[in-house]
């Protein structure tokens, strides 16, 4: 059975470790636990370089055209920028688009998103791309990159697709079931609910 690969991709206004991402860096964590304890999770891929890495994902340092030097580049006297100072890319894996959605639209990962323009530049591209792989296939890094251009590019396919068009895994067009959705973010919600961060 196919599984579905989502990868997110957004540059921040400040680097990290800069005390105007603070608020964005101190919700990482708990995002993180989040998602691994959500419906129909299935993995990710870690978003650092470091020994003994799983290599199966590509390479972390990949990024689409849309970085944060290119952004910055358009700018007059900008300084350079190191990409990996500014931006935030996540990749995983999930079993439907119901729990992917129930995710990202509810609990923890929800309320950070409505802070995003506090952190983000507004993009001027997809903030997030969607595609079938094989079941035990590992989409890498790269391929994720190569989809959010094409996203961009040409718009919904069955090679790259949003939630505003979504596909199945035989690029049908699919209708997302809604009680899953809600069954799958209470899901959600009640793991964040007993599992307090702080924030």
């Amino acid at each position: 059975m196919a599984k579905l690969a989502f990868y997110t991709f957004a540059v921040l206004e400040e680097a990290f470790r800069h005390q105007h991402s603070r608020g964005f860096v101190d919700r990482i964590t708990g995002v993180f636990e989040s998602a691994e304890q959500a419906s129909g999770f299935v993995g990710r891929a870690d978003s650092a370089r470091h020994e003994g890495q799983d290599a199966q994902w590509g390479d972390p340092l990949a990024t689409p055209r849309f970085n944060a030097r290119q952004r910055d580049a358009r700018r007059d006297n900008s300084p350079e920028v190191s990409p990996d100072d500014h931006e935030a890319a996540t990749h995983s894996l999930w079993d439907d688009l119901e729990s992917v959605y129930a995710f990202a639209y509810y609990g923890r990962h929800a309320e950070a998103l409505k802070k995003r323009e506090d952190w983000f530049v507004k993009p001027e591209w997809p903030s997030f791309v969607a595609w079938w792989v094989e079941n035990g296939q590992i989409p890498t890094w790269e391929d994720a990159c190569s989809r959010l251009e094409l996203l961009n590019d040409e718009g919904s396919t069955p090679h790259a697709f949003d939630f505003k068009t979504p596909l199945d895994s035989a690029g049908t067009p699919w209708r997302m079931d809604r009680s899953k959705i809600q069954e799958k973010s209470d899901r959600v919600k009640m793991f964040d609910e007993n599992n307090p961060t702080g924030i």
